[in-house]
């Protein structure tokens, strides 16, 4: 028997496997009633044994465990009477990059199977940056990856500052696209990183070629400067009510008590609106300024901020 025709027997094998997967698979299930440990057997659990077992088809073979990995993730009924519900899922995704670590959709959308929390997902966010590590090692110059690291980063794990750190590396790559920089702004914003946000809005603002982005570099950026008026102005009128046991029926008293020389308006020129019951200040209703819902408060850093070149009220 020449190599060709053990090779064409073996595909044919392989894609009978395959097909057979998912109806034995149902035939299991219907015969199962409660949790048991067969639903969750892996057999082989190391990517390097199974790697040495493909016998030069390790992309068939990915393909296989790739598609494993899938209906595995794809079971909703079948995981909620697994042992751990997507216990096996990481070992799984490992197999198939190990045995094709060219596998573009394996890292990508196996990182997000890893990364949603339960009950839709792993749960397990770790799992899914390394994962994701893995194929950025293999595809340096992907953008893409580093995006779904940050995005991995941002929502599941609730580190901004990592998020906005992977989302910057990410914006050099080359062939990246120009709203990368305005992501790491928000992330590192979000993360305390207020400045370097700033100078990123500004930087995305000043070489943008699309107007839209250009318009919503803007809005950020004035909606940063319009928060921290609003806190400073918000700072001195509690000084100012510490000092003479009542709060200023208005802000131009501010300036007679001399803490303010001149009294800030928003970028579009409209002054702000103070609420003496309350002493809040606000963005007039007939003010310009686009003003935009931050992903992110730093209220308490900024005004720490104020009580440092200040004083504390």
């Amino acid at each position: 028997m020449n190599s060709w025709y053990r090779e064409a027997i073996l595909w044919v094998l392989c894609i009978a496997g395959m097909a057979l997967i998912k109806p034995v698979q149902d035939r299991v299930d219907s015969h199962l009633k409660g949790p048991s440990q067969l639903l969750d057997v892996l057999y082989f659990g190391s990517p390097q044994t199974v790697k040495r077992l493909a016998l030069g088809y390790e992309s068939l073979l990915a393909d296989i465990y790739w598609m494993r990995a899938i209906q595995y993730y794809g079971r909703r009924e079948e995981a909620a009477r697994r042992p751990v519900r997507f216990g096996n899922l990481g070992a799984l995704l490992d197999i198939t990059t190990t045995l094709d670590p060219m596998l573009m959709e394996a890292y990508r959308f196996g990182g997000t199977f890893l990364g949603e929390p339960e009950p839709v997902g792993a749960g397990r966010p770790e799992e899914a940056i390394r994962l994701i590590d893995k194929g950025i090692a293999v595809y340096p110059h992907d953008w893409r990856l580093q995006f779904d690291k940050g995005f991995i980063y941002f929502w599941y794990s609730k580190d901004y500052r990592s998020a906005g750190e992977v989302w910057l590396a990410a914006s050099r790559v080359p062939s990246a696209p120009g709203w990368l920089k305005g992501l790491a702004a928000m992330g590192l914003s979000k993360s305390g990183a207020v400045e370097t946000a700033r100078l990123l809005w500004q930087r995305q603002y000043e070489e943008a070629d699309r107007a839209d982005l250009r318009e919503n570099a803007l809005k950020y950026l004035q909606t940063m400067d319009t928060d921290e008026a609003c806190w400073t102005l918000e700072f001195f009128v509690e000084k100012y009510q510490k000092r003479f046991g009542v709060r200023p029926a208005r802000l131009q008293e501010l300036i007679t008590a001399g803490m303010f020389k001149t009294l800030p308006h928003d970028p579009s020129g409209v002054p702000y609106d103070y609420d003496p019951t309350t002493g809040l200040v606000r963005l007039s209703p007939n003010s310009r300024v686009g003003h935009l819902k931050m992903p992110f408060d730093y209220r308490d850093s900024f005004r720490a901020k104020l009580a440092q070149l200040y004083g504390p009220n």
